[in-house]
């Protein structure tokens, strides 16, 4: 996931289920300040103002985060080259720089005292990631909240993305699954994603019951059929493959977190470390940047992680088609690079979904593939297997779906991934 980026319709357009992210928009870049970086998403989330030149901001920046160091240099011309880039939520504010955190609920408490409890993160922007399974009836409070995120909206820049767990064997399973049938994506701010154990699928091809945690059984065939319509209808809900029936995560189910855990994301682009000249990957770079992104990640925040973002934009520069063989193998190669780095620090690794620092860098999000590159899922599947390898967390990522595929497509998916070692997925079906 897991959070739902999927990139459909035109080239250009990377669809987010409730927003459309513009990947390359040269009109709004301020090119005559910075020709690596667009400005405008910055403008947008408020964090600097139309006026505010943004290679002076980015000193500022690196100056906090490197006080009475020449590593602030060093910094600076990463950011304002976009080697490297720190959430946008670092740039709001570098004191509590959470990008998402992860929460469970008070089962006694109100919808209203629920509510107040988010509300901080709400102001903030911050994603969040909520485990409902210890909710006795959790349908009613996941609407609540969602409800409440999207009317405190115009109050503030955008409502905090959110991610809803429910374990699949939870008394309300079918109800979780169902939630969205008849729905607009416009109308909720959470996605949701169902936690599956190891056992669950040798249930359904053994054709037998699951016991729920109220000790009803079912068929464990009747519930994974019915997800499987809902992927194939919706795109949701998404699968996280844990044994941990409270597993909770990020609201990108980017990482599994602890209670009350948050994360802090930075991102290294891929695209940049590519040397027009000599035609080839600049590794020695590439193991710097990330050597000071690491450095400052440890500086500002106590759970920090490293993303990528740019790698369809890498290949199309190298001339390399998205799942081939050429194309693994430099992923291979880059991600062994930054996990080095990242493990010498103790600086932790994701894949997330990139979708405002990919606008504000220019460049394609996570290890998204482009539409006029298309990818089979097999291609991707190959593609997450390969990254997840070099991961500590999971991988944000969703497979699209063609108008073709059916849920039989989908139960390949979720078994290949299963068996490679994948954390969670999604798709994303285009009609």
């Amino acid at each position: 996931m897991i959070n739902s980026i999927a990139i459909t319709k035109t080239p250009n357009v990377i669809i987010n289920k409730n927003r459309v992210l513009p990947v390359r928009n040269g009109q709004d870049s301020f090119e005559c300040e910075n020709r690596f970086l667009n400005k405008k998403p910055l403008v947008d989330r408020k964090i600097i103002s139309q006026n505010q030149n943004i290679n002076e901001f980015l000193g500022d920046f690196s100056r906090k985060i490197f006080p009475n160091s020449n590593l602030s240099n060093s910094l600076s011309e990463l950011l304002k080259k976009g080697y490297i880039s720190f959430s946008s939520s670092v740039y709001s504010n570098i004191r509590n720089p959470k990008s998402a955190i992860a929460i469970r609920l008070d089962e006694k408490k109100s919808n209203v005292q629920n509510c107040a409890l988010l509300e901080e993160y709400i102001k903030q922007g911050i994603g969040v990631g909520i485990n409902f399974s210890n909710i006795a009836h959790p349908i009613e409070k996941i609407k609540y909240i969602n409800n409440y995120f999207k009317y405190r909206e115009p109050e503030v820049n955008r409502p905090p993305a959110g991610i809803a767990l429910l374990n699949i064997n939870h008394r309300d399973i079918l109800d979780f699954i169902s939630l969205k049938d008849n729905e607009s994506y416009d109308d909720w701010c959470f996605d949701l994603s169902v936690v599956m154990d190891d056992e669950f699928l040798s249930r359904v091809d053994s054709d037998s019951e699951i016991t729920l945690d109220d000790g009803t059984k079912i068929s464990a065939k009747e519930i994974y059929i019915k997800l499987l319509n809902s992927m194939r209808k919706k795109g949701e809900p998404a699968i996280i493959f844990s044994n941990d029936k409270d597993f909770i995560c990020d609201s990108c189910a980017a990482s599994k977190l602890d209670e009350n855990e948050g994360l802090t994301l930075a991102q290294v682009n891929l695209s940049r470390f590519y040397d027009e000249k000599n035609k080839k990957i600049d590794y020695n770079l590439l193991s710097h940047a990330t050597n000071i992104l690491a450095l400052g990640l440890e500086n500002i925040a106590p759970n920090g992680f490293i993303s990528i973002l740019g790698y369809q934009d890498l290949l199309n520069k190298m001339g390399y088609i998205y799942g081939s063989k050429q194309s693994l193998e430099l992923l291979e190669k880059c991600l062994s690079t930054i996990n080095y780095q990242a493990i010498a620090h103790n600086i932790r690794t994701c894949i997330s979904p990139s979708g405002t620092i990919s606008r504000i860098l220019k460049t394609t999000p996570s290890i998204e593939p482009v539409e006029n590159e298309y990818a089979t899922y097999w291609n991707q599947i190959d593609t997450m297997t390969i990254a997840q390898k070099y991961f500590d967390g999971g991988i944000s990522k969703t497979i699209n779906l063609k108008p073709q595929h059916t849920i039989f497509d989908i139960d390949l998916i979720i078994r290949a991934c299963q068996k490679n070692g994948i954390k969670g997925i999604s798709v994303f079906p285009i009609q």
